[in-house]
């Protein structure tokens, strides 16, 4: 008998979707907002002067707007991911404010203009998961987009997700990019004192 069984990522993306869908905007805004609350709580949010963090726009997501409005209150600049569709790629996108976003074609919220590709004076990234293992094992939408993005930098990796997006295990493949902590409503995972 197996100690413990890895969850395809398929199944563990559509268990995590069908619940955000059917989450109420209320839930997500009261959840969102302990999620902050443990935010404030870590060094890497605390120590960073420049934060690099997804708009949210998916039905269920963390709402990461507020977090995007307490780091600029905090005199953080924010760095917003643009996607490059030829490349299939993101670019470096600077918020200058939210009459200077838009929606692209992929769905994603993100700022107007690009400003280059450079990585190495964010200190933290705060980026997007449809589900995550407590060893820090991402799920996202399948484009393998943001795994390419943190392969090039050493900075911190933090998701913020809802305690249901959390698993014990999850499959991983070899280009998928590990983790280093999870913010949920409920609690903080580090996730290399988690296990594999």
């Amino acid at each position: 008998m197996p100690l413990f069984t890895l969850i395809p990522k398929s199944e563990a993306r559509k268990k995590v979707l069908e619940i955000r869908h059917n989450l109420s905007p209320a839930e997500i805004s009261l959840r969102t907002e302990r999620i902050i609350g443990r935010l404030q709580n870590t060094d890497e949010f605390n120590y960073a002067k420049k934060v690099h963090i997804y708009i949210s726009g998916r039905p269920g997501e963390v709402d990461t707007r507020k977090i995007i409005d307490l780091a600029i209150g905090r005199g953080k600049e924010v760095v917003i991911p643009k996607f490059n569709k030829e490349s299939k790629s993101f670019r470096r996108g600077q918020f200058t404010g939210w009459n200077e976003v838009e929606q692209n074609s992929e769905g994603y919220w993100e700022p107007r203009i690009s400003s280059g590709e450079e990585l190495d004076d964010i200190d933290l990234f705060i980026v997007p998961a449809v589900a995550i293992s407590r060893s820090g094992q991402r799920v996202g939408r399948g484009g393998g987009h943001y795994d390419r993005l943190l392969s090039k930098t050493f900075a911190p990796k933090l998701v913020t997700a809802f305690e249901f997006q959390v698993f014990d295990y999850i499959e991983s493949d070899p280009h998928d990019v590990r983790i280093d902590k999870i913010v949920t409503e409920l609690r903080i995972i580090n996730t290399r004192e988690s296990g594999k």
